[in-house]
């Protein structure tokens, strides 16, 4: 009888033993990062909203010193995970390369080679845009591996003696991003 009972247990260990495996299988293959898959989608997601985020910070800091008038100046710390990772960026859109910049009355972040802000004959977006409130000339940065620092320093002033200019330099722990406005100069 023990034998029996012996050969049961065997039996239902290798049951439970072959479903959890399966499970785990299943687990690590929809984590991994394949074209098209999931968790590339969802990574393609979190740098965009990553990229939605410093848009914003520099928008907003730009909007607070045009607010302010000519000599204003104003600081902005922002913190950013996936924009600094440029593994992450390759796999999510196959290039390294952030650009940062301002085009008309919209600050740019974009990811790639070609900065597509739209959905356009299928080609996926991968830029953000925000506004902010006077038309810049059109300056930018690029970051051909990513942006070099997770802690980011966005320096805004309004000096109208200098013309309009957007300049990067890493101090510190920080990427410092300066930007002098200078609208109708």
């Amino acid at each position: 009888m023990k034998l029996v009972r012996r050969g049961q247990v065997s039996l239902e260990f290798m049951l439970v033993f072959g479903i959890m495996l399966v499970l785990m299988l299943y687990s690590v293959n929809s984590v991994t990062f394949k074209e098209g898959s999931t968790s590339t989608e969802t990574l393609k997601m979190q740098v965009l909203l990553e990229e939605k985020s410093l848009a914003n910070a520099i928008a907003g800091t730009i909007a607070q010193v045009y607010a302010q008038g000519p000599g204003a100046k104003s600081t902005t710390y922002a913190k950013v995970t996936y924009l600094a990772e440029p593994d992450y960026l390759q796999k999510a859109f196959g290039s390294a390369k952030v650009s940062v910049g301002s085009s008309g009355n919209l600050v740019f972040v974009g990811v790639g080679d070609n900065l597509i802000t739209e959905d356009a004959n299928g080609a996926e977006k991968n830029t953000v845009t925000t506004e902010m409130p006077y038309t810049s000339k059109g300056k930018g940065i690029l970051f051909p591996d990513g942006l070099p620092s997770k802690s980011i320093r966005i320096i805004v002033e309004w000096d109208p003696s200098r013309d309009e200019d957007w300049s990067a330099a890493v101090v510190g722990s920080y990427l410092e991003i300066t930007i002098n406005i200078n609208p109708g100069g």
